[in-house]
């Protein structure tokens, strides 16, 4: 896959983390256990952040590119801390 398919599918993946998220909270969708939509929720993530770190690694790829994943691995670490980090205290 070349580097702005990757980009696109990490985004979108963030955009479905995010909605498995407000689903559980909005009820929206009513989940068996809480756990359920946080596991759906984090593996969604992380495979975002895999797609970010492969174009990451890639060499000879342009800077554009690569700053932006590094933005996308930002946004996703934020994210990541918001919702889970904080649900913790």
């Amino acid at each position: 896959m070349n580097t702005k398919r990757l980009q696109l599918a990490s985004i979108i993946l963030l955009i479905g983390s995010l909605l498995v998220e407000l689903s559980e909270s909005q009820a929206w969708v009513a989940y068996a256990k809480k756990e359920v939509a946080m596991g759906i929720s984090l593996g969604l993530i992380l495979f975002s952040l895999s797609f970010n770190v492969k174009i990451i690694r890639t060499l000879g790829l342009p800077k554009p590119a690569k700053k932006k994943s590094l933005l996308l691995v930002l946004i996703s670490t934020a994210y990541v801390f918001l919702a889970y980090a904080i649900d913790l205290f």
